[in-house]
């Protein structure tokens, strides 16, 4: 071929190239723009400046005013009321009202022809349903739908805790029913219950560590009642926990028993307190880092820090707290080991709740202290008031006269010196803890705390013993075989001389100890009188000891020893005196006690 013709045939084939590429790129030109028809390109308007898309216009459906949402279908599980509903045409919404027998019309809002509404087991509930316009105006209501949900057994849950008490709550079992919840320590026989309106309570007074037994009954009159399963807890948190928040037991009268709480409703937060001896306030809960010295006697409030803590379990059975405080003039809070405090019994057991500790604190307004009756005549009244019966001798031959009660020169009927306010009854921490179980055993008996005494001062102390040295009524002389024998050299079994019942340095100076009796329930509903022991209160005589006790004395006795880490006397001459055990380990702060006299 020759040279010319090889270029011709090139120019061809160049040509015939071109003419390919132009119908292919048409080609795809065609197809991205039918693409775009097809998937929703949108149409351009063409004018001056940039290209822009514009939405489509659409003409909205008008609402139907008139329109009824019908329900058309309606079905309630133990906890999901369902429902379908009429559309209405332009409706923006629906609007759902509901309420059980005895509750308040509630509404939601769906934007579907269907709602699905949460509700408790066992109620019945009313139903309508209306539509809603893009405006928010509101169509008619519809026929109102009638449907009750599935009663359920209720089943238990610890919705939280600390290491004393616990908040405990089940579903709602049955429209209209009451709630008998019961609990107990594991392996005890008899169950503490309460009756409650609500699905929830919070039980306290618990030992931290311990294993309870829960369970709760769901009751309505012409219904089977629904009862739980056993459950088991065990008290959490940690070491932070108020002992003292919901303290609770069972109170037994006779064939009668009702749960009760005990306890102020805050606990010991917001409790005064007071220092014993001059101690240490710290930045931490450990007490490692020191503030400044608080000198005894400081007055202080419990009071929550910045976490919502306040009182806090340490090792051995010591306690820290958080106060609040003025040192100085100024004021400063922050941790403190909560054993080498007062804290004011009055506040954590408030007797304005006639199921919690009642006082009496007379020595703040007029002193009860008497002694025994002698031999001399004494005042009508204290004949008549007296229990006495002729003191026989040990070997029952020589007696001595017993008439009423002497009254103590500059004691009895007086103001004793530096009692702060009467309404106050202040003792150390640990011993408002160990209350916490005298007085559920208390309760058990059908029987409430009475105490005439804590804390005392140590002035008081001297100013008693001071006017009983001399008294006649422990000189009193009876011959026996030819012998002169008084009180004090053996006419009885013991030595009863005024040092026998009362001390200069007394425990109730270290704020350890109580003089205390008990009132009797006449109902569950309603607190008697004090019970009439073998003595009055703090009447210094031979018949106060408890060798004589009687049956109510027996049980007082019974009721603060039982479970408490409290003791008696040693030599045990007074029926009403109880005191921290000298255990150092139960009680680390024993040692530390000083002979306190404050005007608190």
């Amino acid at each position: 071929m020759s040279k010319r013709s090889r270029r011709k045939k090139t120019a061809v084939y160049v040509a015939i190239g071109a003419v390919c590429v132009a119908l292919f790129g048409l080609l795809i030109g065609f197809v991205v723009y039918e693409v775009g028809k097809i998937f929703g390109e949108k149409p351009v308007e063409v004018g001056e400046g940039p290209t822009k898309w514009v939405e489509p216009t659409a003409t909205p459906e008008p609402w139907d005013p008139d329109k009824v949402a019908e329900i058309t279908h309606i079905i309630a599980s133990s906890q999901v009321l369902s429902m379908n509903y009429e559309r209405v045409p332009g409706a923006a919404g629906y609007e759902i009202s509901y309420r059980s027998e005895a509750g308040e019309w509630q509404t939601v809002i769906s934007q579907e022809t269907y709602c699905q509404i949460p509700i408790n087991s066992g109620f019945t509930y009313h139903v309508t349903v209306r539509s809603v316009s893009p405006k928010d105006e509101r169509g008619p209501v519809s026929t109102e739908a009638i449907v009750s949900a599935e009663a359920v057994r209720p089943v238990i849950t610890m919705k939280m805790s600390n290491s004393y008490s616990a908040t405990l709550t089940w579903p709602y079992t049955r429209e209209g029913a009451t709630y008998v919840f019961s609990f107990r320590a594991a392996g005890e026989p008899d169950w503490h219950e309460f009756a409650v309106d609500v699905p929830q309570i919070t039980i306290g007074g618990l030992v931290k560590g311990n294993e309870y037994e829960v369970m709760v009954a769901a009751i309505k009159e012409d219904f089977a009642t629904l009862r739980s399963d056993v459950t088991k807890i065990v008290p959490e948190g940690g070491d932070y926990g108020d002992p003292f928040l919901h303290a609770c037991t069972t109170l037994k009268v006779g064939n009668e028993t009702k749960g009760v709480g005990y306890t102020a409703e805050n606990g010991c937060l917001g409790v005064n307190v007071w220092a014993q001896f001059k101690t240490v306030l710290y930045t931490d809960v450990n007490l490692n880092n020191i503030i400044c010295d608080i000198p005894g006697g400081t007055a202080a409030v419990i009071a929550a820090n910045a976490e919502g803590n306040y009182v806090c379990e340490r090792e051995n059975n010591r306690f820290s707290m958080y106060i609040k405080t003025t040192i100085n003039g100024e004021a400063v809070e922050g941790w403190v080991l909560a054993n080498a405090f007062f804290v004011d019994l009055a506040m954590i057991y408030p007797q304005t709740n006639e199921y919690s500790i009642h006082y009496d604190r007379t020595n703040a307004y007029s002193s009860i202290f008497t002694c025994g009756g002698n031999g001399k005549e004494v005042d009508v009244k204290s004949k008549e008031e007296t229990r006495y019966d002729v003191l026989l001798s040990k070997d029952g031959k020589a007696s001595l006269k017993a008439i009423g009660y002497n009254k103590i020169d500059g004691v009895t009927g007086e103001k004793l010196p530096n009692y702060g306010p009467k309404e106050q009854m202040p003792a150390v921490f640990d011993v408002a803890l160990q209350l916490l179980t005298a007085q559920r055993n208390a309760l058990a008996r059908g029987r409430c705390l009475l105490i005439y005494e804590a804390y005392r001062p140590n002035s008081t102390s001297k100013k008693v013993y001071s006017a009983m040295t001399g008294n006649e009524y422990f000189k009193e002389e009876v011959e026996n075989n030819g012998k002169k024998l008084t009180l004090a050299n053996g006419f009885l079994d013991k030595n009863y001389t005024e040092a026998y019942f009362i001390a200069n340095n007394s425990k109730h100076n270290l704020g350890i100890a109580l003089d205390l009796t008990l009132m009797k329930y006449d109902s569950v509903e309603k607190l008697g009188k004090e019970i009439e022991m073998q003595t009055k209160m703090h009447t210094l005589d031979y018949r106060c000891d408890m060798t004589y006790n009687d049956t109510e004395a027996k049980a007082l006795y019974a009721i603060m020893t039982s479970g408490t880490g409290l003791i008696p006397l040693v030599a045990k001459q007074e029926w009403w005196h109880f005191e921290l055990s000298k255990d150092s380990v139960k009680f680390p702060c024993v040692k530390e006690y000083v002979y306190a006299n404050y005007k608190i």
